[in-house]
């Protein structure tokens, strides 16, 4: 049969782990994707003819090195991030934090630890001195001073404390775990036959994005490249212990 393809579809990711059946393992669905590739690098030995002048092959060996893959992920939600980075995500919550230590630079931004509910007004104080609020302006990142103090006792570089109540967050710590190990399922379908398929990557090492921009003037892609290992709990005759496709039979 004669078929050209555009593909589409959801890709959906799981923890690897071997004692679990790649089928019953905790998938998720990473979101909205707008690649999904893999390539095949092949190292091939050969050895040259001698038997004439002109040269030429003999024999040639060719042999798989590595099977590598990308996905271009459109989704930046805290597990792709995680996922990307290395890293693991823990929730923060919104309750009051009092208290926390600063040193006051008078003219310049300084930010706080958590990000702030500007719906409570922050409350800044050098130990028993509340500052006057014209001194500073809030903003959800932190607080900047203004360049002249009029608060009584209050000068530049003094250690000062803020009190305030946080927002509700979610927060990834980068490059705190070796790369992780996934299963990778594809819910694909075919544009132009408008016939379903299905990708299965038994095993996967993530790989790190070589590049995260946080500032453009385009919707961001976060690169997800992995290489595909050899998964020893596939076995069976005729069974691949990479990869599996499967198509509908139209």
């Amino acid at each position: 049969m004669l078929q050209a393809f555009i593909g589409s579809g959801v890709i959906e990711v799981a923890a690897y782990d071997a004692s679990v059946d790649f089928y019953s393992r905790a998938f998720r669905d990473i979101g909205n994707n707008t690649a999904f590739n893999y390539s095949t690098q092949v190292q091939e030995r050969t050895l040259a003819s001698f038997r004439s002048p002109a040269g030429g092959t003999f024999a040639s060996a060719p042999r798989i090195d590595t099977v590598s893959g990308q996905i271009d992920c459109r989704s930046f939600n805290p597990d792709n991030l995680a996922l990307a980075l290395w890293g693991a995500k823990t929730s923060a919550a919104a309750t009051a934090i009092t208290g926390e230590a600063h040193v006051l630079h008078a003219g310049k931004f300084v930010p706080t630890k958590r990000l702030i509910n500007t719906g409570t007004a922050p409350v800044v104080k050098k130990g028993a001195t509340t500052l006057d609020a014209d001194d500073y302006t809030v903003s959800e990142h932190g607080i900047t001073f203004a360049a002249t103090l009029t608060t009584v006792g209050v000068a530049d570089e003094d250690d000062i404390t803020i009190d305030y109540t946080p927002k509700a967050t979610i927060d990834v710590n980068a490059l705190i775990a070796s790369a992780p190990l996934v299963s990778i399922f594809l819910r694909g379908f075919d544009a132009v036959s408008g016939e379903p398929h299905t990708m299965a990557i038994w095993k996967a090492k993530m790989g790190a994005p070589s590049q995260v921009d946080k500032i453009g003037d385009d919707f961001g892609t976060l690169a997800l490249p992995f290489t595909i290992e050899q998964d020893t709990t596939i076995v069976g005759a005729g069974l691949s212990q990479y990869f599996l496709l499967q198509q509908a039979s139209a």
